[in-house]
């Protein structure tokens, strides 16, 4: 019965995000449509995935980019209220249990103060990084209190993630010149430039995303059966493709990284069914890499170097430049950094080259561990590494590997993408995603805390 019920709940996911993006060629008013219906259904009903509902209101902020829905900074700020507000009506609708996040949770109240002090008395935008550090810290906090021991197989955002992965796939094959948001815009594809976002609005957002999320696609094909596994097999493919087309290097390593991770995981699975599929991936994934190294090898070196000049070494898109300004950054101010989410005197400076000037309020980091040093300090740097560790003991405690991949998978993309502490962008989408699947575990005999005798820990 559970399983009949992901199906429907998966597929109308789908269906209405297909629908939205077919009424967005009609008016960019209806990106409002999806929150709008995210928070309908998040406040009627008690047993929603709210995380999936919470995706489908962020998501917002990618689909009305390049439309003229007024100023993004304000469609930013409401979209930031409705993510606190929904996390809100999740924690406070659903059963009080015990949580299992107290420990990261210290370790995240800690961070906060910290950077708030390096914040006040270092930042250049004091005002900027409060607010900022304000929300992300509603966001963690909500996002992490509200985990509950029941959560189940999280079926709106597989269909959403089978939506936005199908339809940019379909639109790909169908249209392969056209970048950022197909239908809405195909006048982008001049930026585009062989740069492929799909039905968001960057290829670094979709490769991140996928990314993320393909821990529980993979989970979906290995462990379900009839229309999810065939739906997630199918959307593994989709995923693939785009991922390859993204043009984001960290993308396709945050891929690797996540499928390893899971399969590696699984390793000791006994299900013969799982094993079969497992195995059956396995074998495609090796094929696919000696098959493309075999017949693309010079343009495999030509994506990894991004240049056709092999032998001139690596080209990094001027992010060593960017790394080497935060690591200035951060010799200036070691112990409490230089401000929260915002530039830094080297930052900024440093940043004019990339077309930042004095009148902006951030500025890309790329490096996310070079970020943290320059804006929390060694302090805040150790504090936040410390409460994403506890959170992957706890994870590793309860079985849940799928979340352990999304995580690493996760890291793996802030190497190049400095978005981990930007929850009301790319980072917010891929946080939501993780938690999500915080309770899918590979044992189906466990049974997880709060299941009753019919609720295996995988549904």
């Amino acid at each position: 019965m559970a399983a009949d019920a992901n199906v429907a709940v998966a597929f109308s996911a789908m269906a209405a995000f297909a629908l939205l993006i077919g009424l967005l060629g009609f008016s960019p008013w209806f990106a409002f449509a999806l929150p709008l219906s995210a928070y309908a259904i998040g406040i009627s009903s008690t047993k929603a995935d709210h995380y999936g509902l919470a995706v489908s209101v962020l998501i917002t902020i990618s689909l009305s980019y390049y439309f003229s829905l007024g100023q993004i900074p304000g469609l930013v700020t409401i979209i930031r209220f409705a993510i606190i507000g929904l996390l809100a009506v999740r924690l406070f609708k659903g059963q009080t249990e015990r949580s299992a996040y107290n420990t990261p949770l210290v370790f995240l109240a800690l961070f906060m103060v910290t950077a708030a002090i390096g914040s006040f008395y270092n930042s250049l935008y004091v005002s900027i990084s409060e607010l900022k550090l304000l929300f992300a810290g509603a966001f963690f906090f909500g996002l992490i209190r509200s985990a509950k021991a029941s959560d189940g197989f999280p079926s709106i955002l597989f269909g959403l993630n089978a939506g936005i992965i199908s339809l940019s796939a379909l639109f790909f094959v169908f249209y392969p010149v056209i970048g950022y948001s197909y239908l809405v815009d195909p006048n982008a594809a001049i930026s585009a430039m062989g740069r492929f976002s799909g039905v968001l609005n960057h290829p670094q957002l979709l490769a991140c995303f996928v990314a993320v999320n393909l821990p529980l696609i993979l989970y979906a094909y290995l462990t379900k059966s009839g229309g999810i596994s065939t739906l997630a097999f199918l959307t593994t493919i989709g995923a693939s493709l785009l991922i390859a087309v993204s043009s984001s290097r960290t993308g396709l390593l945050a891929v690797f990284v996540g499928l390893f991770s899971i399969l590696f995981m699984m390793r000791k699975n006994q299900d013969m069914n799982v094993r079969r599929r497992t195995n059956l991936v396995w074998g495609i994934i090796w094929a696919a890499i000696l098959l493309t190294l075999a017949t693309s090898f010079e343009e495999v070196q030509q994506f990894i170097y991004k240049t056709d000049d092999i032998s001139g070494g690596l080209n990094l898109s001027g992010r060593d430049e960017i790394i080497h300004a935060s690591w200035q950054a951060f010799i200036s101010s070691p112990i409490f950094g230089n401000g929260f989410q915002v530039p830094s005197s080297f930052t900024e400076h440093g940043g004019a080259t990339f077309g930042i000037s004095s009148d902006v309020t951030s500025v890309e980091k790329c490096f996310f561990i070079t970020m943290l040093l320059e804006e929390v300090g060694l302090v805040g740097t150790f504090l936040f590494l410390a409460a994403i560790i506890a959170m992957l003991r706890v994870w590793h405690r309860k079985g849940a590997y799928v979340a352990i991949a999304a995580m690493l998978a996760f890291l793996t993309i802030n190497i190049g993408e400095a978005c981990i502490l930007s929850p009301s962008s790319i980072g917010g989408l891929c946080w939501l995603s993780i938690f999500a699947v915080h309770n899918l575990t590979f044992r189906p005999n466990e049974l997880g805390p709060g299941h009753g005798p019919h609720r295996r820990g995988l549904y």
